[in-house]
């Protein structure tokens, strides 16, 4: 019996849809993070070490905005209040952030051998971070799960990450073309990163929330449900 194919259309509906029902709780959060993200953007001002506290510190964010709109998105019942999304993601917040690195480390590394290496890594580890929210994986454990999610839909998945990954860079030009009067000064600078991560940063995490969804749903398993 053929495996059952993974669908762009439906799951960027999907992604729409999402949005739409939990629209308050991820524009609050969404503004949260981007607003504690621009301001520790700054600190790179310092010097190599404050760059260096500004990177950790993004990586921070980014590993545990991403961690709550997965729970968000993907776990039944978790709709409450960002309390109950961050006590959901707080016990795999490290594993999170070591997931999070190491794909991009490997996708750097691929992209900088050429290129289609790079694309072939982002997609397979699409949605490592995703199981480890959803299904409390270990850090390498989480790897391997999202390349067996992904296998069998590579193609469709890949497609689905580039239109994805454009309507994010969209909406990225968006806020950099509503912040270039105010230069490239603090003010700009604050303000243009603020925008950025209010405008791209959700298209990135709800679609990744949803392409696990679908994988999964595909793989006729049922996410586990966090103790």
């Amino acid at each position: 019996m053929p495996q059952p194919k993974f669908q762009i259309g439906s799951s960027l509906k999907s992604m729409r849809t999402a949005f739409d029902e939990n629209r308050q709780l991820i524009v609050r959060l969404t503004l949260a993070f981007a607003a504690m993200n621009a301001i520790s953007a700054l600190l790179d001002i310092a010097g190599p070490a404050g760059l260096a506290v500004s990177f950790g510190i993004t990586l921070l964010l980014g590993a545990a905005y991403s961690g709550m709109i997965t729970a968000l998105v993907c776990i039944p019942g978790r709709t409450e209040g960002a309390g109950e999304l961050w006590a959901t993601v707080k016990p795999v917040l490290a594993r999170l952030i070591w997931v999070t690195l190491i794909t991009a480390i490997a996708v750097l590394a691929g992209v900088a051998a050429l290129i289609i290496p790079g694309m072939v890594i982002a997609t397979f580890l699409a949605v490592a971070g995703q199981t480890v929210v959803v299904e409390r994986r270990a850090v390498f454990e989480s790897l391997g799960r999202s390349f067996e999610l992904v296998q069998g839909n590579a193609w469709r998945a890949f497609g689905y990450l580039v239109v994805v990954g454009l309507l994010s860079l969209l909406m990225l030009g968006i806020a950099l073309l509503i912040s270039a009067p105010l230069g490239t000064g603090v003010v700009g600078r604050l303000v243009g990163n603020f925008l950025s991560n209010c405008l791209s940063t959700p298209v990135v995490a709800i679609g990744a929330a949803v392409l696990y969804t679908k994988l999964s749903d595909l793989k006729r398993e049922t996410p586990a449900q966090v103790p």
